[in-house]
Parts: structure tokens; C-alpha cells; sequence
């Protein structure tokens, strides 16, 4: 475990404060190779690289803590980039996408309607005087 963390140190590093959420802002540090902050280095991000819809973004610009913060405005793959340092994550969505949602109701539903004509039994109907 030392060893792994002694090695990660060895080389320059782009990490993130928490994971990024769409609409929540989070900070990103970017150290050199003995594990200093970098200051002044252009932070920027390209969002679903390799697709057709690549788009690249400039963050920013990293402060004497080597620190700049983001916002991301879009969900998924997301490449963070500082000099030659790549850092590839995961946008998440804020809310679940609606598609989830409607299905997970539906099988509610559905799990509720099945167990109530699992629990009704039909029997003889009372005869009336």
C-alpha cells in the first residue's frame, strides 16, 4: 500500500477534490513530478472524447495551490487534461435520467398489482334471504 502511494507521487498528477457531478463545483489539483502544486498551468477538459460530439472546454488557469475549480455542464466520459497530464473520469448526472425513473414505477406498480391478484380469493359468493 506504501509502495503505491510512494510510486503515484513519483510522477506529475491531476486529481480531483470529489467526483464530478453535472451543476456541483469541484476543485481540481495538479501537482509536478515530486508532488509540488503546479501553478499557472492551463487545466482543460474534453468531454466524450473520441466521439462525434468531442467538445474541449478550458477550465482554467491553476492557482499558486496548483488548484482551479470546475463546474462541469455535461455527464459522462470526460478527459482532464493539464500539460501532459491526463486524467479520465466520470461526469455524473444530477438526477437520474427520466427513462430510470418512469421504469422503476412501473414495475412498482406492477409488483403492487401482482400481489394484490396473488392475495385475492375468490369463493363462493354469500346467498342473499
Amino acid at each position: 500500500m506504501i509502495l503505491l502511494l510512494v510510486a503515484s507521487l513519483a510522477w506529475g498528477a491531476i486529481t480531483l477534490e470529489e467526483p464530478p457531478r453535472v451543476g456541483v463545483e469541484t476543485v481540481i489539483h495538479v501537482a509536478d513530478d515530486a508532488g509540488r502544486p503546479r501553478a499557472g498551468e492551463t487545466v482543460r477538459v474534453v468531454h466524450r472524447p473520441g466521439l462525434g460530439d468531442e467538445r474541449e472546454l478550458a477550465v482554467g488557469i491553476t492557482d499558486a495551490r496548483g488548484r482551479v475549480r470546475w463546474t462541469p455542464q455535461v455527464d459522462g466520459i470526460t478527459t482532464v487534461r493539464a500539460g501532459e497530464e491526463r486524467l479520465s473520469v466520470r461526469v455524473v448526472p444530477v438526477e437520474p435520467p427520466l427513462g430510470t425513473l418512469t421504469m422503476l414505477v412501473v414495475l412498482c406498480l406492477a409488483a403492487l398489482g401482482s400481489l394484490g391478484y396473488g392475495l385475492h380469493r375468490p369463493g363462493p359468493k354469500p346467498r342473499s334471504p
